[in-house]
């Protein structure tokens, strides 16, 4: 089965655990949010993109996590702080994920459930883990360094003067809006979570809006959008991403 969102909604939308061979992976839940947002770095580095070390490019992700392990002056070269901790940090976060099931390192081979995990089944869990979990990555989309940065500055710029709202802030913002107790959104995926709190202001602003329409206080030039619409976000930097698997194909 090809891994993409697609094939894998069933699993996303009910956020059911996903059976991957002798492994299974569970959505993550917000008891363990702290650790999640610690962790899932270590596996969304644009590694094509960052490094322009050939050797590095041509690397398949896990090998590339190694690579950075055993060569903490990485770090420092590329300014990417604790790069030579990403391989642990993705260990841990599959732990988290794979939970309750046995984890071993035979001769520098990782085991789960004694399924030895090579390069290619450590690709297809991290695609898992990133779509089941919502996270806003996609691993075969390419931006050019520089045009990244250039995006991330677009997006700071974008939210200055925001107040700097933490994780405890946004549950209890559901918390109040819902009336579900503490116990039951520490229990809900992190996914769910985060669409929840988008649905919810999508709500909020669909019914002002028609409340001051309806009232006759207030005029729209433009239909007032249904709140029940997708959460997908629209790309705006679509037109300046390429594929990764073309660009790999020019390195060779």
């Amino acid at each position: 089965m090809e891994i993409n969102k697609d094939t894998l909604s069933p699993y996303l939308i009910y956020s059911r655990p996903i059976e991957y061979g002798k492994i299974t992976l569970y959505p993550i839940t917000m008891e363990y949010i702290l650790e999640f947002l610690a962790f899932k770095e270590s596996i969304i580095v644009r590694k094509d993109s960052t490094f322009y070390e050939k050797e590095l490019i041509k690397m398949m992700y896990y090998d590339f996590l190694i690579y950075c392990a055993e060569h903490q002056e990485l770090d420092k070269k590329y300014d990417i702080k604790n790069l030579h901790n990403y391989f642990q940090s993705a260990i841990c976060l599959l732990q988290i994920a794979c939970k309750n099931q046995e984890f071993k390192i035979i001769d520098d081979y990782l085991y789960i459930n004694g399924e030895q995990i090579t390069s290619q089944i450590f690709d297809d869990l991290r695609r898992i883990i990133i779509l089941q979990n919502g996270i806003d990555f996609d691993i075969d989309e390419f931006i050019h360094y520089d045009t990244e940065q250039a995006i991330k500055k677009a997006k700071e710029s974008q939210s200055k003067g925001d107040d700097e709202t933490n994780i405890e802030d946004y549950i209890d913002s559901l918390q109040i809006v819902t009336g579900w107790d503490e116990d039951r959104i520490m229990k809900m995926s992190i996914r769910k979570f985060w669409r929840y709190l988008k649905r919810y202001n999508l709500y909020e602003n669909y019914t002002i809006c028609k409340t001051g329409e309806q009232s006759g206080m207030v005029s729209y030039k433009e239909p007032i959008k249904y709140w029940i619409v997708s959460l997908d976000e629209k790309d705006k930097y679509k037109d300046i991403k390429a594929d990764e698997k073309a660009i790999k194909s020019k390195v060779g």
